[in-house]
């Protein structure tokens, strides 16, 4: 029962929900999430840290990025956690951060291109 109630007080500040709708259906590096929502890194981490403890969010770290998700098996042991992120996919700002990464990531040049790009450029 603590864990339940735990998980749904992720839910009760915005940024973080905002952060965690984002991560729900598609691992997203850190700065992929800051250029969407327009905060920083460590604000970012910051509010991920306790969905981290409750395994809630995975995270993986490739150099100098680090990638989160939102746990499957979470979302299989507790079903309301769907009914949750479909709900917010249907209002705002959810719905706008939701069409601000679809564009982004289309964006060429994102974060891991632009060092590997700046790596190219200090060898040369």
């Amino acid at each position: 029962m603590i864990e339940v109630v735990e998980i749904i007080k992720l839910f009760s500040n915005e940024t973080r929900a905002r952060i965690l709708f984002l991560i729900w259906n598609k691992e997203l590096c850190n700065c992929d999430i800051e250029n969407v929502l327009k905060i920083s890194q460590s604000n970012i981490s910051k509010h991920l840290r306790q969905a981290e403890f409750l395994n809630f969010v995975e995270k993986r770290k490739d150099s100098y990025w680090t990638y989160y998700k939102i746990n499957p098996q979470m979302c299989e042991k507790y079903k309301f956690i769907e009914e949750i992120f479909n709900e917010l996919s249907k209002i705002e700002p959810f719905k706008s951060d939701f069409e601000k990464l679809e564009e982004y990531l289309k964006t060429p040049g994102r974060c891991k291109t632009e060092v590997k790009n700046e790596e190219k450029n200090e060898i040369l």
